[in-house]
């Protein structure tokens, strides 16, 4: 046996980091009482776009965590569709960090905090028995904890070896990196291109161009983000195409893919002694975007963790209650509803809306960054969405809406 802790925690990413940081710093779970095992070693490399809107940060300014790390501000979004291209500037919106430097120095942190790191140790094995859970590790070591806390992305082992099913077809992402060209006039600019040409496509995403720093140097993070609602539908190409209008060439770039598991009405958040969190859990289905809302969940999985340290009993249930009642909880079953509308046969009017009504921009900034919009934008909204599918419908053929 190579110990016996409160908590243990699959996954060192943000989830699982940020779950072991609320958990000293709100809630006064003391050193050595939460294990985080992690099958890589950090600095690790990490797929991703890197963005992180500004209320996931928040949250962990409320506990004193500011984690210095090279990054780019983002002062605003871009939303393009040919030559149609809509501009927000907007301050507080959020960062773009390297996965690399941004889950390593949160992961330190958490150390600092108290919290036992196990790095080259993946999980193997997961046993329930009287007094908790018996984990077994890559390295031979079995652990025993009273609750396990899976925050192992996307490819969750955990999930796996609980039996847990998938909710909803998993998304795709394809991302690069390469220096800043002269062309790039978003990213120059400190802003987020979102490029919605892919949907006119048939892909059920978007393609991106987010400004971001390599080893000091200015640099743009690409790729593109494929929600996967119906079979056959490849991205790469669309990727290539998307490329090659920035004067790049698919096959001279290095694509790093990973799958993404969207937040859905149905995805499980616990059972029986176990919580999930993080992309364990779901992400956005809109966006793709999960370091906030993995930041946001594992603060609100703290608490019903903290209280399980204290009374011996799990409850689950009132933790998946809450998830799906707070302001990240709605935000992500708002995406998953809005996903096949956005990318569905009817995206067109949503392209054609945002990229030509300066309010529906900024409203998505916001709604990006967490802010709640409230009834009367939303209704404007409606009212602005439904005056772009009447325009529409008007100037098709009478034939074809025949």
């Amino acid at each position: 046996m190579s110990g016996s802790f409160d908590v243990a925690v699959v996954g060192g990413g943000p989830a699982g980091a940020s779950l072991a940081t609320f958990l000293a710093r709100e809630h006064g779970v003391g050193p050595g009482r939460v294990v985080i095992l992690d099958k890589a070693r950090f600095p690790r490399e990490k797929p991703c776009a890197g963005a992180i809107s500004s209320w996931g940060l928040r949250a962990l300014r409320d506990v004193d965590v500011h984690v210095d790390v090279p990054c780019v501000e983002m002062r605003g979004v871009r939303v393009l569709d040919g030559d149609n291209v809509q501009t927000t500037h907007m301050s507080d919106l959020g960062v773009v960090v390297r996965r690399s430097d941004f889950d390593h120095a949160l992961l330190r942190g958490a150390e600092r905090d108290g919290a036992r790191v196990r790095e080259g140790e993946g999980l193997v094995g997961l046993t329930r028995g009287a007094d908790g859970w018996t984990l077994r590790t890559s390295a031979g070591a079995d652990m025993v904890a009273r609750v396990v806390v899976a925050a192992d992305g996307a490819g969750s082992v955990t999930r796996r070896l609980l039996g847990l099913g998938e909710p909803h077809r998993k998304g795709h992402l394809y991302v690069l990196e390469t220096g800043e060209r002269p062309e790039d006039a978003g990213p120059r600019g400190d802003l987020c291109d979102f490029d919605l040409a892919p949907n006119g496509a048939g892909i059920e995403g978007y393609y991106w161009d987010f400004p971001t720093t390599i080893a000091g140097t200015r640099a743009v993070s690409r790729g593109i983000y494929h929600a996967n609602l119906s079979r056959g539908r490849e991205p790469k190409p669309a990727l290539a195409t998307s490329l090659r209008e920035r004067g790049l060439d698919i096959a001279s770039v290095r694509l790093k893919p990973f799958p993404t598991r969207p937040f859905v009405a149905g995805s499980q958040t616990g059972g029986d002694g176990w919580l999930l969190v993080g992309e364990a859990c779901g992400i956005d289905a809109t966006t793709g975007e999960g370091i906030a809302q993995a930041i946001l969940m594992a603060r609100i999985a703290a608490r019903h963790v903290a209280a399980a340290i204290r009374s011996g009993a799990l409850d689950h249930a009132a933790y998946g209650r809450e998830l799906r009642a707070s302001r990240v909880g709605r935000h992500l079953l708002q995406s998953a509803w809005l996903c096949p509308h956005v990318y569905g046969p009817r995206g067109g009017v949503f392209r054609r809306y945002l990229t030509r009504s300066p309010y529906a921009c900024a409203s998505g900034a916001r709604w990006y960054k967490g802010e709640p919009l409230g009834f009367g934008a939303h209704a404007r909204l409606a009212i602005g969405l439904g005056a772009a599918l009447a325009t529409i419908s008007l100037r098709r053929p009478t034939s074809a809406r025949a």
